[in-house]
């Protein structure tokens, strides 16, 4: 399989201007027009972008580089785009490297048409060396089941995590023991990193879109004392759509309690799940309505968690909702 191209209007040129056109990927002006010819040229284009891609040297300005990956890609060499992206490189330089990584995210995303076994391993064993955005995005197009651990390694990382987020969402049905294994805090005795956390943000998050078991729960109950409060949180979340329902009351306790000192997302995430649990915990939301009214004492528009508890209410009560996801009952 392989990127089809069509004779253009380079087919008839001759090998010096072929390698003229490489030179003019160089043009910021012409180098996206310069693409189009190269690939009109046929295969007869490949060897003088190899030679540009393999030996030319990185650097910040990286488009032109870009440029021949994609015109390499669109005339179909796979094996010049392999032979690219397994090359070790050194680039002490930061501005240097970060671009010169594009032009191998854009290497990596090109290979999706490829979907190989020699492929895969390629892409594996990049993402064990480093993590590249462009890698864990071609991987998670394969949707194979034995990714699962590299894309959760990837939740760590700022640049990779929503390609990673994107990947595990797909297999995430199957592969729901080894989240349910990353969801789990690290050692008492040992300080969780940052990555760590926003890591275990990231399962919680996908976890909490799945039809969970009671089984399922009970892996996850400790979350709810976790030392990270987003994190318990967003467990708190799953325990009032999955847990049983005396947990539930708990749950929903602790989220109202979370709302005065939410984010405006959290807040929206969890009016949705009491609003969808209505049915379930109304006694909670009516009796937490009254505590914030005595509270308030006539300016009730002044506090956010009971403006947000009333609408709940009116909402549900308005939408007729009744139930509640109740995953794993």
């Amino acid at each position: 399989m392989g990127a089809a191209y069509s004779s253009g209007p380079g087919s008839n040129c001759s090998d010096d201007e072929i390698r003229s056109f490489v030179g003019d990927l160089e043009s910021l002006r012409s180098g996206d027009l310069t693409v189009s010819l190269l690939v009109g040229c046929g295969p007869r284009a490949i060897a003088p972008l190899r030679d540009y891609l393999l030996n030319g040297q990185p650097r910040s300005i990286f488009q032109p580089r870009q440029r021949a990956v994609e015109a390499l890609a669109e005339l179909g060499a796979k094996e010049v785009l392999v032979e690219y992206l397994s090359r070790k490189r050194i680039i002490p330089d930061f501005e240097i490297r970060f671009g010169e990584e594009a032009v191998e995210n854009t290497a990596a995303r090109a290979l999706v048409q490829w979907p190989t076994d020699d492929v895969y391993a390629l892409l594996c064993g990049l993402a064990e060396e480093r993590m590249l955005a462009g890698v864990i995005e071609t991987l998670g197009k394969f949707e194979r089941l034995e990714s699962a651990n590299i894309f959760v390694r990837a939740l760590g990382d700022d640049v990779c995590r929503p390609a990673a987020e994107e990947a595990l969402r797909r297999i995430a049905e199957r592969v729901k023991p080894v989240l349910l294994r990353a969801a789990q805090p690290p050692d008492a005795e040992q300080p969780e990193k940052p990555s760590e956390r926003l890591r275990r943000r990231s399962v919680v998050r996908i976890l909490s879109d799945l039809r969970l078991t009671s089984a399922d729960w009970d892996a996850l109950r400790p979350l709810l004392h976790d030392r990270e409060r987003e994190l318990a949180v967003l467990a708190a979340e799953i325990a009032v759509d999955s847990a049983p329902g005396s947990e539930k009351v708990a749950a929903t306790r602790l989220l109202i309690q979370a709302l005065e000192r939410a984010s405006w997302f959290s807040q929206l995430h969890i009016e949705d799940c009491l609003r969808r649990n209505y049915s379930a915990v109304r006694e909670v939301i009516a009796a937490a309505i009254t505590d914030r009214r005595q509270i308030v004492q006539g300016v009730p528009l002044a506090d956010s968690v009971l403006r947000i508890l009333e609408h709940v209410r009116s909402q549900a009560e308005k939408s007729g909702l009744v139930g509640s996801k109740c995953h794993g009952q």
